[in-house]
């Protein structure tokens, strides 16, 4: 089965544990449940242990954590509070003129 390509980024990042340390495998088993029913979702685990879901806004970060808790995991869960990547944009137009060519070299932008 083909995946779709989405061309919104996850912005928004949450790390996930569950309240009670027996119940880990029960959180890793719900974090991949998660990731393969909404494919706008990144479930990862850092080096330190922590698992960090990440998702496009906090409206879908809120759905998504309310999933895993009652239908994917099961078990209740501490969840941090979120934290956003900044990204940059264009604030101003330049002085400078300046040329890009596509990566099919049939356009240019200037």
């Amino acid at each position: 089965m083909k995946m779709m390509k989405f061309s919104v980024s996850p912005v928004v990042r949450v790390a996930v544990e569950c309240k009670n340390p027996a119940d880990l495998p029960k959180l890793v088993e719900g974090l991949k449940r998660l990731a393969k029913s909404d494919p706008m979702v990144q479930c990862t685990t850092e080096e330190s242990g922590q698992h960090i879901v990440a998702g496009a806004g906090e409206l879908h970060m809120e759905i998504c954590l309310k999933d895993l808790e009652e239908d994917h995991a099961c078990i209740p869960l501490k969840i941090s509070d979120p934290v956003v990547s900044y990204r940059e944009t264009v604030s101003e137009e330049s002085s400078i003129m300046c040329l890009s060519k596509s990566p099919n070299k049939h356009n240019r932008l200037f």
